[in-house]
């Protein structure tokens, strides 16, 4: 809708965020300066409980200090989490990957029931200065002026103008095709999420996320707290996205094909779980944006896009971005200035896909490497434990990779060939095999060595482009 505007019309708000979940909050709070009028839209009357973001790497958590959320989040049963800890068989020592082996980055990350940490982050939000929430409030367009400049948005009741309009609404954003803005975007799976009481203590590692190998794919299980002092744990359960049967067949496909590869207490909570409560499916989706501005306006988190949550990299996207953009609005005022904006809202373009692409291209790697199904995954999953287990040094730059703190496409890049060296060892000593502790035969050791090299060129390709097109942005 083209709606004429002069510049001295009342506006009914300074900047309008369009999502109240977490990212919404976390954008509220990075805005909020005491004289900007900030109006937070949210669709939902209420938070109904759901499978999201919950697991936060010590780059997300560290934007989440500095806006002042943790406070309100430990009180609401937030947990600190101490890294990653991956369970390649059940009869093999557990490789840790701590954060505090990263240099000059907070040692720990956190976790908490989604639930709780919306409920958190709205609290907090609520009571900065000039943040209004307004729950009901369903965008059905966004308004343009006659130079096709962003200045509002309308909604179910009422039509709403603002200097600036902020998508702050998820992977399944409604605002993104309202503004014209394209993705791509992909199913991989789904994830199996079942809530586990007091199942902390049953991890090898109880203040550690856990990936368990050796079911069609990964088992993600950490630890995520509660209010009254419970040592709760999450298992979301990586299942084929050819899944059937809705909640009762992902019950008895956990049952038969899950369980087994787990510790036999956590099996067994995971196991009373599923009799008193169905589990909660949602879909892991790569989604691919190219574009997350527009005069007037940016979509930010989830919305601009998403990857395989193994990496759990999600909510620290959310976050940062979030960060990133206040810090670059911080001397616009009231956002009034349009062509000021506009440059601020440039330069979050390219510092946001700076940092995403790696994340993108690191959480496909991962996940197929931790599903290992061709003979180069399979090599390159051997490669990548022994390059963990051989130094503290390796650990550290695969974790800062993971958690956010380095984002260079040429160290990943560095990181995986690495790895592919690693693994090339493994090949030729016959330990990628299709079947676990068996020798790998002559062929099965060739096609490795082919696959090898197919996905190390891939991925060099994959890094190749990213980093083209963002020097493209940058120069534009």
């Amino acid at each position: 809708m083209d709606i004429q505007t002069s510049t001295d019309e009342a506006l009914d708000a300074d900047v309008i965020i369009v999502g109240g979940g977490v990212t919404g909050c976390a954008m509220a709070t990075a805005l909020a300066n005491g004289k900007r009028r900030i109006l937070v839209l949210e669709a939902r009357t209420g938070h109904k409980p759901r499978f999201a973001g919950e697991l936060l790497h010590p780059t997300g958590t560290q934007v989440l200090d500095d806006l002042g959320f943790l406070p309100t989040l430990r009180h609401h049963g937030g947990v600190d989490v101490d890294g990653f800890a991956v369970v390649k068989a059940l009869n093999i020592p557990v490789t840790r990957l701590p954060y505090a082996e990263i240099k000059n980055q907070r040692p720990t990350g956190f976790a908490m029931e989604h639930r709780d940490l919306v409920t958190g982050m709205r609290e907090w939000a609520e009571k900065r200065p000039g943040v209004t929430f307004r729950f009901n409030e369903k965008v059905e367009e966004v308004l343009r002026n006659s130079h096709g400049r962003v200045i509002g948005v309308r909604t179910t009741a009422k039509t709403i103008r603002a200097n600036l309009v902020l998508g702050c609404d998820g992977r399944h954003s409604k605002i993104r095709p309202l503004l014209g803005l394209s993705e791509e975007a992909r199913l991989l799976s789904f994830s199996v999420a079942m809530r586990l009481p007091d199942g902390a203590k049953h991890l090898p590692c109880p203040t550690y996320g856990h990936i368990f190998l050796g079911a069609w794919g990964p088992m993600l299980i950490y630890p995520i707290g509660g209010a009254d002092g419970s040592r709760d744990a999450r298992g979301c359960f990586d299942v084929t996205r050819e899944l059937s049967g809705g909640p009762k067949g992902a019950t008895e496909l956990l049952r038969r094909e899950y369980a087994p590869h787990l510790p036999a207490p956590l099996a067994k909570a995971l196991l009373e779980s599923l009799d008193r409560e169905p589990p909660q499916i949602a879909a892991n989706e790569a989604i691919r944006t190219d574009q997350a501005v527009l005069p007037g306006a940016a979509i930010v988190g989830d919305a601009g896009g998403c990857a395989h949550p193994l990496t759990a990299a999600g909510m620290t996207v959310c976050f940062t971005d979030a960060q990133r953009l206040g810090r670059l609005l911080a001397k616009a005022g009231d956002f009034s200035d349009a062509k000021q904006v506009d440059a601020a809202l440039r330069r979050y373009e390219i510092e946001r896909y700076r940092f995403v692409r790696v994340r993108e291209i690191l959480a496909d790697a991962l996940y197929e490497v931790f599903r290992g199904v061709e003979p180069g995954t399979r090599a390159i999953r051997e490669g990548i434990f022994r390059y963990w287990e051989g130094s503290k040094t390796a650990r550290a730059r695969s974790m800062a990779l993971l958690s956010g703190a380095s984002s260079s496409p040429a160290v990943f890049l560095r990181e995986y060939l690495t790895v592919a060296s690693n693994s090339t060892s493994a090949v030729l000593a016959g330990e990628t095999g299709p079947v676990r502790g068996e020798t790998a035969t002559i062929r099965q050791r060739f096609d490795s060595l082919i696959g090898l090299g197919q996905k190390s060129v891939e991925k060099a390709r994959l890094v190749f482009r990213d980093v083209r097109q963002e020097l493209l942005r940058a120069s534009a």
